[in-house]
């Protein structure tokens, strides 16, 4: 190997620490991003023309069952807006797909469910609140809009997971599914597409 003059050494280091502290301000970076796009789908909610509210009465024209999950899906790469609406009726899940902004139902499909999803299905048919009541308290505690809600078993315990948004900010907030209680509300730090 051939000797290295101290000029291309120093030459060497000195481009090692500026790939390190970029690394060190890329970092950050890609948190924001993260930051950025759930705000971005924060103010998309805000603006979408249709409801939460307005898009499970759409599917319900639609689908039949009992309401198990809706949620807001925003798309950042074509920034396209969208509720998906899920019943479950007979051990069958029919999933509802409608514009945001236009009401229109863009796609419609069904699945048999699995047993893990008729175990959890049982569990909120047993449940004393229903999904519509505890969208309505997760809306009141944080005084926003619901743009998701969905009925899960953690721990043996029946809750109500919900996602509202006030401002640009996306707060996760859990019910209590037996006694309409709030458990926990707090700012949603990560976005779990």
């Amino acid at each position: 190997m051939k000797n290295v003059s101290m000029l291309s050494k120093s030459m060497i280091v000195a481009l090692s620490i500026a790939g390190v502290g970029a690394a060190a301000i890329a970092a950050p970076a890609a948190t924001n991003t993260k930051a950025a796009a759930s705000s971005s789908e924060a103010v998309s909610a805000m603006q979408s023309k249709i409801s939460l509210t307005q898009a499970i009465n759409i599917a319900k024209q639609n689908a039949k069952g009992d309401l198990v999950s809706a949620e807001f899906d925003y798309d950042d790469d074509d920034g396209t807006s969208k509720y998906e609406v899920e019943f479950v009726a007979k051990g069958t899940a029919y999933e509802v797909k409608i514009d945001a902004n236009t009401g229109k139902v863009l796609k419609t499909k069904q699945e048999k469910l699995d047993k893990k999803d008729m175990a959890e299905y049982s569990a909120m048919k047993q449940a004393k609140v229903t999904l519509t009541s505890a969208m309505q308290k997760a809306a009141q505690s944080v005084n926003g809009k619901v743009i998701s809600a969905e009925f899960e078993l953690k721990k043996g315990q029946s809750l109500y997971d919900i996602e509202v948004v006030k401002g640009n900010q996306i707060y996760d907030v859990s019910i209590d599914a037996n006694t309409g209680k709030v458990l926990s509300s707090q700012v949603d730090v990560e976005d779990d597409d």
